[in-house]
């Protein structure tokens, strides 16, 4: 099934590819610089953390590992986390958790990273597919505490991540397209050889 999930990913993204380059411009606020390793994860359980790790690969990231859902230990190798925002209500239930319990396990693994000094870079790169009640708990709850944020612009038509980003004072990168993200890792991630984390 993970398999059939990449490649779902993989063709989506291969679509996307052949877009006008007019639908590929960023919108960017601020960009900051981030260390390898990195450890990429959801939390909401949709697919978005697996087509984050596909960017991962396409922007050339030398060390990185995708876990759908993260332990604390993950986190203790790392030295940024990526955290995907976003519900999937078929997702949960193969994780056997609902929305409560993801939620108070990503605030979980976001102070855990805190007490780390690892630093979190929030995304929500599906768009307006992933906004509804679900995903807004969890945006509302756990992207207050990120340090950037990543979103594609179809995402915040309401305006809500502009707001917890001025409020909270976070940089933000709104992107067009998914693929809008490969130059932002290849520009915020200073390249670097091989560490020790292993894709998978």
């Amino acid at each position: 099934m993970r398999r059939a999930l990449y490649l779902l990913v993989a063709f989506g993204l291969g679509v996307a590819l052949t877009l006008p380059a007019f639908a590929q411009e960023v919108q960017t606020t601020s960009i900051v610089s981030f260390e390898q390793p990195v450890l990429i994860t959801s939390i909401g359980q949709s697919a978005g953390a697996m087509m984050a790790m596909v960017l991962a690969q396409k922007a050339g990231l030398s060390s990185f590992v995708y876990k759908q859902r993260a332990s604390l230990k993950d986190v203790e190798v790392a030295k940024t986390l990526i955290a995907v925002l976003g519900a999937s209500g078929k997702g949960l239930g193969a994780a056997g958790v609902d929305i409560d319990s993801e939620i108070a396990w990503g605030k979980k693994l976001f102070a855990h990273a805190k007490e780390l000094k690892i630093p979190i870079i929030a995304m929500q790169i599906e768009g307006e597919v992933r906004r509804g009640p679900m995903s807004d708990r969890i945006i509302n709850a756990l992207a207050p505490q990120s340090d950037y944020l990543i979103v594609k612009d179809s995402a915040n038509k309401d305006g809500l991540f502009t707001k917890i980003s001025t409020e909270n004072k976070i940089p933000i990168t709104f992107v067009k397209t998914a693929l809008d993200v490969v130059p932002i890792l290849q520009e915020i991630f200073p390249a670097k050889e091989k560490g020790d984390m292993n894709n998978g």
